[in-house]
């Protein structure tokens, strides 16, 4: 689940997408020259198509130009002319892809080389805006497969009181069990659902899973793996990563390759690639700011992916986390108020003791004097006119009204935020 740069009092942690076969491969232009075929065309298969983006977590409302190459038999890339693009989920001109809407989805590429047709394919999963978010989960999206073994859905929210359900659209494909571990049966793509329970209210993130199977054409490394999949650190902390490549047979090659390390930035909400972590050579990977990235590691032309995520020293909580204004309550069928006065509070996080799973991990400290307060929004008509539903007055750097907008109804989130890193909310229903 997911809480990046921006981290509120509901939503604590970005999400982290787990590395996977074929999801992501960043070429080296040094080490990977273009290679053109020999043979006359026929229908064998002797390349994978892999898309360079990999499997990832969009905040609602940003943009991302994709690119894919091809992976010889050898193990050489191969620049792939001509890609088709195409989204199960919305517009796109040609390789940027616009995430506006608030659901999951795959992002295809098909291209035609030597008169054989590749195709690849990579989950995503479209987030709201991170400061409206209650909670999250990582891996956030997940490409694997059958022989991998199993992946572990963590649930991240800097609270008490919250339980957790897990459940799979597809069984068959994708399995998940009442802790959160997913296991993978058959090729396909399906959603995760987990259904959080906090403080009564009932909020739902969709991981999205694609399930690769064996690639048709021969290769020397067809899968490669990094542990841990999740990396959850604090800044100035470091982590060592180990990548593992595999062969078709599932056998263990590691010892006849090499890994190429790379830090991939994530987008933020203010539409700033973070680098939230370096790493070296040999996998070794430093937090050096708050946020969230992914690291591969690649080698043959086939990528794992890991994602980092990097939290904050200090977190804010508003309370009340969640009510109602307007209209009526749909159980007592008494009015709502239409006003309600927020309060923030900003804690320090003891980070051994969160590690640690204590649940007194948090210690009260003086609000910033820099804490405001706003209603979020990604500068997209279209999407804040969802957000936009209620007035903010009487702002200080302990509390705030919300008033809700006659004639408005929907929900949203308001949000207290201090020096551009330390973010907390609540959610607010204005009934019709």
């Amino acid at each position: 689940m997911e809480t990046i740069k921006k981290i509120s009092s509901v939503v604590l942690l970005a999400a982290v997408t787990s590395t996977l076969l074929f999801t992501n491969c960043k070429k080296n232009k040094d080490a990977s020259p273009t290679e053109e075929p020999t043979t006359p065309a026929n229908t064998e298969k002797k390349y994978t198509l892999v898309i360079d983006n990999g499997a990832q977590s969009v905040e609602q409302g940003k943009t991302i130009s994709f690119s894919a190459h091809l992976v010889s038999s050898t193990g050489a890339v191969v620049t792939a002319p001509s890609v088709s693009w195409s989204s199960s989920f919305g517009a796109f001109s040609g390789t940027n892809f616009s995430f506006n809407k608030d659901t999951t989805g795959t992002i295809s590429a098909s291209v035609t080389y030597d008169g054989v047709t590749y195709t690849a394919a990579v989950p995503i999963c479209i987030q709201p805006l991170k400061s409206s978010q209650v909670f999250a989960v990582v891996p956030s999206a997940i490409i694997w497969s059958t022989n991998s073994g199993a992946i572990q859905l963590n649930t991240v929210y800097f609270g008490s009181g919250a339980t957790y359900a897990f459940s799979s659209d597809n069984s068959s494909i994708a399995s998940v069990s009442g802790s959160g571990s997913v296991s993978f049966h058959s090729p396909g793509s399906t959603n995760i659902k987990v259904t959080a329970t906090i403080n009564g209210q009932v909020n739902v993130v969709t991981v999205p899973v694609l399930v690769v199977g064996t690639p048709e054409a021969p290769l020397p490394v067809t899968r490669v793996v990094i542990t841990p999949a999740l990396g959850q650190m604090f800044k100035g902390e470091t982590l060592q990563l180990n990548a593992k490549a595999y062969n078709s047979n599932g056998d263990d090659v590691t010892g006849t390759v090499s890994f190429n390390y790379t830090v991939i930035p994530k987008i933020e909400e203010d539409g700033v690639p973070t680098n939230a972590a370096s790493v070296n050579g040999t996998g070794l990977v430093t937090a050096v700011d708050l946020g969230g990235c992914y690291v591969q590691a690649s080698t043959n032309g086939v990528i794992g992916q890991a994602e980092i995520v990097v939290n904050p020293d200090t977190v804010i909580l508003v309370t009340p986390f969640f009510t109602q204004l307007g209209g009526f309550d749909p159980i007592t069928f008494q009015p709502n108020p239409t006003s309600q006065n927020f309060t923030a509070k900003t804690y320090k996080v003891d980070r051994n003791a969160y590690k640690a799973g204590s649940a007194n991990f948090l210690t009260q400290i003086t609000n910033p004097a820099s804490l405001t307060w706003e209603v979020p929004t990604s500068g997209i008509p279209e999407i804040d006119n969802f957000f936009n539903i209620v007035t903010l007055s009487n702002a200080n750097t302990t509390n705030v009204t919300a008033t809700a907008i006659q004639g408005k109804a929907g929900s949203t989130v308001i949000v207290a935020k201090a020096d551009g890193k330390y973010f907390g909310g609540a959610g607010v229903l204005v009934m019709p």
